[in-house]
């Protein structure tokens, strides 16, 4: 069985998150006659404004106007079903937009090959579709197959297949399959940088997202794990913090060294440095100089110095270092001056907010608890305590079903966590009777005497417990 597929997808659901209106994307222009065109371009920006029941009456609508064509022009006829059954899947319809998609891709194939480039927004959508239906193998061969036509006219390294990559990759993330889904995520930066070049600027935000990517995926594999799999960890993390340092140095190569847009990858590379543990002393190396820029560029708007300072704070606050009380009260200080800012400081300090570790959906459990029904969800209530230094006390357990073990993992883990403190008139305050309930999963399901047995294969997840570093000198690494 594998053992960490779950939770790998739940933590990078940010990186690679598919959602029902993507499908939209891949809507045809077909050619009409000018009362259908106007029909079509209502359709679109009903679409847009997210009034799909609107866009998928006026859809029916045109494609009864469009019957003429099912044997005069099949394939645009093919193409304003196609959009018809988008429309469903972008309003949650996905079994009735799917068969749509499929009857229009037959009127579309009708006087096609099926390599022409015509078909891949159909094959697109289909796919989107298969993968929100839960039917990953099927998604997986037809994001393959609109690959290969992109291969076929447009090369190997063709940055049209970009999206196509993606999908691919969290269609192998919902199937266990992690490293399948580096390995889509290494190709796309080749393509990326084949199209645009190594050290174009048009390839930093895909830096960025990979380099998020990597450092997510390092941060599901414990520093308790076997030695392969810490080896893998390593690995992760190195090429998150490599790729960081490379939309750095294009940033700094094109724009100069003092340019706000090295914000974005310092303060990226600063979270994988948070996320790797071991190496969190080169985080405040990132956020000094974040602080720096800010402070020197003429152009920094108040609210860049505030959350460079907000995130210097929750270093500090994870590293138990005790300079984050007056960073936290510096940052609220800039936000005072206009009503626009205070609304920020408000989003930033008015609640507690849980810095480390990062809140999992579920704890794992080896098995169903005795006298618990399966499949009654298994929970644990509790109530707790933050202190103005962001600290967890006084946990109280209000109500369970589950054993003991899970209790005691749950207590440890908020022992050990570290939240951003609330600010009430100026001052860090401690915020009282904060009640949470953490649900739980079971890992593993007993095996019949004869069920073969599944060698996992991927790294398996064990809870991470703060390590505590002091913050030292280290070189500068940003």
């Amino acid at each position: 069985m594998k053992t960490n597929f779950f939770l790998t997808l739940l933590l990078l659901v940010p990186c690679l998150a598919i959602a029902d209106q993507d499908a939209l994307t891949y809507l045809y222009e077909p050619v009409l006659n000018d009362r259908q065109h106007a029909m079509a371009r209502r359709i679109e920006l009903h679409a847009r404004n997210t009034e799909l029941d609107a866009a998928i009456s006026l859809s029916q609508d045109l494609l009864d106007s469009a019957e003429t064509l099912r044997d005069t022009d099949p394939t645009t006829y093919g193409q304003v079903m196609i959009n018809h059954g988008i429309l469903r899947v972008a309003a949650g319809e996905y079994e009735l937009g799917l068969s749509i998609i499929e009857r229009g891709m037959e009127f579309l194939e009708a006087r096609t090959n099926p390599f022409d480039e015509i078909l891949t927004n159909s094959i697109m959508a289909k796919g989107i579709c298969q993968l929100l239906l839960g039917s990953l193998t099927d998604a997986k061969d037809t994001f393959r197959r609109a690959q290969h036509i992109t291969h076929r006219h447009k090369g190997v390294y063709n940055k049209e297949q970009l999206p196509m990559i993606s999908y691919l990759a969290a269609t192998n993330l919902r199937q266990g399959n992690s490293l399948a889904a580096d390995q889509q995520q290494r190709f796309s930066l080749k393509v990326a940088e084949q199209s645009y070049g190594p050290n174009s600027i048009e390839i930093l935000p895909m830096l960025s997202s990979l380099g998020s990517y990597f450092a997510s995926r390092g941060d599901t594999i414990s520093l308790a794990a076997a030695t392969e799999f810490r080896l893998l960890r390593s690995i992760l993390f190195r090429d998150a913090i490599n790729l960081y340092h490379r939309a750095i140095e294009i940033i700094e190569l094109n724009y100069g060294v003092n340019d706000l847009r090295l914000l974005a990858p310092l303060r990226g590379l600063a979270s994988a440095r948070m996320f790797e543990i071991t190496q969190r002393r080169y985080a405040e190396t990132a956020l000094l100089r974040s602080q720096e820029i800010v402070d020197s560029n003429p152009n920094s708007e108040r609210t860049d110095r505030a959350q460079v300072l907000v995130d210097l704070g929750d270093f500090y606050t994870i590293t138990s270092d005790k300079r984050g009380k007056e960073t936290y009260l510096s940052a609220w200080a800039i936000l005072q001056e206009t009503p626009g800012t205070q609304q920020l400081a408000s989003s930033l300090f008015d609640s507690p907010l849980r810095l480390y570790p990062r809140e999992s959906p579920f704890l794992f459990l080896d098995r169903t608890p005795d006298g618990v029904t399966p499949g009654v969800e298994l929970f644990a209530d509790l109530q707790y305590d933050i202190s103005p230094d962001g600290r967890v006390q006084g946990i109280e357990i209000i109500d369970k079903n589950v054993p003991n073990k899970g209790v005691r993992l749950l207590r440890q883990i908020f022992r050990a966590s570290r939240y951003r403190p609330r600010i009430q008139d100026g001052e860090l305050v401690s915020t009282d009777a904060v009640q949470s309930r953490q649900l739980f999963a079971v890992l593993y399901k007993k095996p019949l005497p004869d069920d073969p047995q599944e060698a996992p294969a991927d790294p398996p997840i064990e809870p991470l417990l703060l390590l505590e570093e002091p913050p030292v000198e280290a070189a500068p690494e940003a």
